[in-house]
């Protein structure tokens, strides 16, 4: 009997360690989910000097710059980059061939509720204007935005400065301000991930805080990186616009997004024509980048 007793011991804790070790094994990764990218164009174009948006390169040079959203979406969720011009703002400033965001995003099938979150790559009025209209367009949605970014903008003295409120959208601030302490509004700090194949990078060079997103596609990875470059010439040729905050941050910056991204032609900039006129329309004014 004591045999058989041992014997059913023995096995009953080997049967528990097998449990046990079941139980603290990691559970296999799951599979990342595969996006898609979209450019969606609101405005534009708009024609400046190329060393306007190429570093003192061009001053003889004329292009073309349009200004976009991009609307990522998942299997189970949609994800916009920067919101766009508010309505009251594009009134304001008579901008060229504008239409509402919203409305743009609804082209390709973009409904109220399926849009859960909203990346404001920074505070500049053409990428956060649009918070007029997105908290009631997506009631679902959570806006991110860094802390530093908000901070600068809506408290420090300096960017009440000339040189700075020229690209300030004092309206959208206020709409900010108002949604600050509620979960719609979340305020983040440095790289973040806000989901399977969808992490928030912070970015700073052209503003103190900007951020892009880094996005899992069939491509690869992607990074919605806004204007962290206004061209696609500015991640090949490691050159910024003029429109710089911190130059060291943002050549450091430039060598993040590309470390990320599985090609440099997977690294979507902010201003370029080419998202518009080079990859597949798939409804007016909107184009599928990957």
């Amino acid at each position: 009997m004591d045999l058989e007793r041992r014997d059913f011991l023995k096995g009953a804790g080997m049967a528990a360690a097998a449990a046990a070790t079941a139980q603290a094994a990691p559970a296999a990764a799951q599979p990342k989910p595969v996006y898609e990218i979209y450019a969606a164009k609101y405005a534009g174009p708009f024609t400046s000097k190329l060393a306007f948006l190429l570093f003192n390169q061009g001053w003889d040079q004329d292009i073309d710059r349009y200004y976009y959203i991009w609307v990522v979406k998942g299997p189970t969720e949609t994800i916009l980059v920067d919101t766009g011009v508010g309505l009251t703002v594009a009134a304001d400033r008579k901008l060229k061939g504008y239409v509402n965001p919203v409305d743009v995003a609804a082209r390709i099938g973009v409904k109220p509720n399926d849009v859960t979150k909203v990346v404001i790559t920074h505070m500049h009025w053409d990428h956060v204007g649009g918070i007029e209209m997105m908290p009631k367009a997506y009631p679902k949605a959570a806006f991110y935005v860094q802390k530093r970014e908000y901070d600068f903008w809506t408290k420090h003295p300096v960017a009440k400065r000339k040189i700075f409120a020229g690209t300030a959208d004092p309206l959208a601030y206020k709409l900010l301000q108002e949604m600050e302490g509620s979960p719609r509004l979340q305020i983040v700090s440095g790289d973040v991930n806000i989901g399977p194949g969808l992490d928030i990078m912070l970015g700073p060079g052209h503003t103190i805080g900007t951020q892009s997103l880094a996005v899992t596609t069939a491509k690869g990875t992607a990074v919605v990186a806004s204007d962290c470059g206004h061209l696609a010439r500015n991640f090949k040729e490691d050159t910024p616009s003029i429109l710089i905050t911190d130059l060291i941050g943002w050549m450091e910056t430039y060598d993040k997004v590309r470390a990320k991204a599985s090609s440099v032609d997977l690294c979507f900039p902010g201003h370029d024509a080419g998202m518009l006129l080079n990859y597949p329309k798939v409804a007016e004014d909107v184009t599928r980048l990957a």
